[in-house]
């Protein structure tokens, strides 16, 4: 990456992202094997299917004004889907990446440095910031127009599909690289929207039950979701997936969580806390003395915000219809 100085700051990715500039119309990398979810994908030629090989696809932007070329790897492809047309739009995912602070002497004021994402699409650019506290949120949503050229290169890859448990336990223990697409939609059945995204984790079991714990993906919800109409940033869902078969999945979602959260957790004895627990009424106490009895400087409703960082502690399980394919590379003996 290169970096130009600009006065005590750097230029940098990150400082383009916090200050984005005029730019050029996009110019988007397409890939062949696209299709519109809901249809039967594109086979190879013993009948096989292709899916998406993640750790050779990515996303990519170009400033206007810096000569730089940013390559991210994409981490959950959403297509959103109308079958009564045939069309469908594309986000990607971008993994997640950690700033640093680029202020020198270091400055929280200037800059506290975070977590953030991209999500990559025809005609916006999506980004997620993600603070030590909750109150300091500020996503955005840019045109594509603010960069000289940006888009995305998705790399198909011949794969199986697996259909039962054996076959899931078969791949894993073979270290086949596997890959999933769960479909989300509507009540009518008429639109939706697909995630496809690597699997991390999966369980093979003996009984040949499986389990998938993977993410995160980003969901949407297929009743509000159109084609040719971008989402707002605040209609994508964060989330990791948890889920034993093929037609439902529990959603772990990320949301404003206490800080408090999780304090009273009964530890077992092989993996003891560092700190004791708090009861109940030792928690009630704190928060009542946080936000009773007093004028703080800021609502109270802000400074519960302030007091909240962004975490997956909601569940909810959603119908979605998933396969699970095993990418078909060659192996290492």
């Amino acid at each position: 990456m290169n970096y130009k100085a600009t006065g005590d700051l750097t230029f940098s990715r990150r400082t383009f992202l916090a200050t984005v500039a005029l730019a050029n119309p996009l110019a988007i990398s397409r890939n062949s094997a696209q299709t519109v979810a809901g249809t039967r994908s594109p086979q190879t030629k013993n009948g096989g299917v292709k899916t998406t090989d993640f750790a050779r696809s990515f996303c990519y932007y170009i400033p206007k004004k810096e000569n730089i070329w940013v390559r991210i790897q994409i981490e959950c492809r959403c297509q959103v889907f109308d079958r009564t047309t045939g069309t469908s739009d594309e986000y990607l995912l971008s993994v997640r990446t950690q700033t640093g602070l680029r202020t020198n002497p270091p400055s929280d004021k200037l800059d506290p440095g975070y977590d953030f994402w991209m999500i990559f699409s025809k005609k916006h650019v999506f980004i997620k910031r993600v603070h030590t506290s909750s109150y300091n949120r500020n996503p955005t949503r840019i045109g594509v127009d603010q960069f000289a050229n940006s888009g995305w290169h998705l790399q198909p890859c011949a794969a199986t599909a697996l259909r039962s448990g054996a076959e899931i336990r078969k791949a894993l223990s073979a270290w086949r690289p596997l890959v999933a697409r769960s479909e989300f939609v509507s009540a009518d059945g008429r639109r939706g929207y697909l995630i496809e995204y690597p699997v991390k984790w999966a369980d093979g079991n003996p009984d040949n039950t499986f389990r998938v714990e993977t993410g995160p993906v980003v969901l949407l919800d297929p009743e509000r979701v159109q084609v040719g109409r971008s989402p707002e940033f605040d209609d994508f869902q964060w989330a990791y997936l948890d889920y034993r078969s093929h037609d439902q999945v529990r959603c772990f979602l990320e949301r404003p969580t206490s800080i408090l959260s999780g304090a009273t957790y009964q530890s077992s004895a092989t993996t003891p806390r560092r700190n004791p627990a708090l009861n109940d009424e030792q928690v009630a106490q704190i928060e009542g003395r946080l936000y009773t009895g007093w004028n703080p400087p800021i609502p109270t409703e802000s400074l519960r915000r302030l007091l909240e960082t962004d975490h997956y502690s909601a569940i909810e399980h959603r119908k979605a219809a998933t396969t699970l394919y095993a990418l078909n590379l060659p192996t290492s003996g």
